[in-house]
């Protein structure tokens, strides 16, 4: 899909609970998100304003709060046209579990924007997180 190759920036990242309550888990977020030609992609997405973290004298709680505070990983892609889909294959990953999995990504375009959701299973329920990007390049 040629449409999705470039490079993009977050515009928002939203999440929406079985109940229907609204959040944004990150505040205002930022992120870059990059997909070749080639079938190579690599993302990140922050939240603004984490804590400053010294090597050697930050605190296990600071060091966490970073740490929670990002995310990002990369590695190949595939589009399923017919399933309005993205997987990414994760070839490495700031949350280890990630590396070697496959992150499976609802895809569709509104306009300009890039709009891309999955559901998570949390504490009996599904959140359902969607990023949109706009393209930068």
């Amino acid at each position: 899909m040629k449409e999705l190759v470039g490079n993009w920036a977050l515009v928002s990242y939203v999440t929406e609970t079985s109940e229907g309550t609204i959040g944004k888990p990150y505040g205002d977020a930022v992120g870059r998100l990059s997909y070749d030609a080639h079938g190579n992609m690599a993302g990140q997405v922050m939240r603004p304003g984490r804590a400053n973290v010294v090597h050697g004298q930050s605190g296990l709680q600071e060091v966490r709060a970073a740490y929670t505070g990002y995310i990002a990983y990369f590695g190949t892609y595939q589009v399923n046209d017919a399933a309005d889909t993205v997987v990414h294959h994760v070839q490495g990953s700031l949350i280890p579990g990630w590396v070697g999995g496959h992150q499976v990504r609802r895809l569709r375009f509104d306009g300009e924007l890039l709009v891309l959701s999955a559901d998570v299973k949390k504490a009996g329920g599904n959140v359902r997180h969607t990023l949109t990007w706009r393209r930068i390049g």
